[in-house]
């Protein structure tokens, strides 16, 4: 029987990406710079129990992460992985697990990310007073960055997670 098929070992696994995720979060409400490589750090641990066809523990890891970072950390600073960051690899694992056509699936994974930022953005629009879109650039020109923004984002994402399956989890999962 592979090891993670233990209860144990499926609990430490799980409480050490857990404890990874935070630690980045952490990482990004007292670090000044390199806030979204923290945000990003933090979401990636979740894949490495979704490799694992573990969703039931991928939805525990994405709420203990959370509740915890409510508690350790400014609200402020835990809102852009609850939002997003923390969930956008279970969304990930279900569209590419599901889909088969690559169109579609970008199609669907740009869906998903348009309507968090969405959410986000009403979310910060009702609790914070200032404009949030005042960079002073026009409105399609800040959609179009976020737009290549996600592309990037979920291609390194992809490959993040690539490097997880190929080289990290033979020592962590061992058969």
């Amino acid at each position: 029987m592979p090891r993670f098929k233990h209860t144990a070992h499926r609990i430490s696994l799980t409480a050490m990406f857990v404890t990874m995720s935070l630690l980045f979060l952490y990482l990004s409400s007292i670090i000044p710079v390199m806030r979204i490589t923290f945000y990003f750090l933090s979401s990636v641990f979740i894949m490495g129990i979704l490799l694992e066809d573990e969703v039931g523990l991928a939805f525990l890891m994405f709420a203990a992460v959370s509740l915890l970072s409510l508690l350790l950390m400014p609200f402020t600073k835990s809102l852009p992985y609850i939002l997003f960051f923390g969930h956008y690899g279970i969304g990930k694992y279900f569209i590419e697990k599901n889909i088969k056509d690559k169109i579609v699936r970008y199609v669907l994974k740009l869906l998903y990310y348009n309507i968090a930022v969405f959410l986000i953005f009403l979310l910060a629009r009702a609790f914070f007073t200032e404009d949030i879109l005042s960079s002073g650039l026009p409105l399609w020109v800040i959609i179009i960055i976020a737009e290549v923004a996600f592309v990037a984002y979920d291609y390194i994402y992809t490959k993040v997670t690539g490097y997880y399956f190929n080289s990290i989890r033979r020592l962590l999962i061992k058969s």
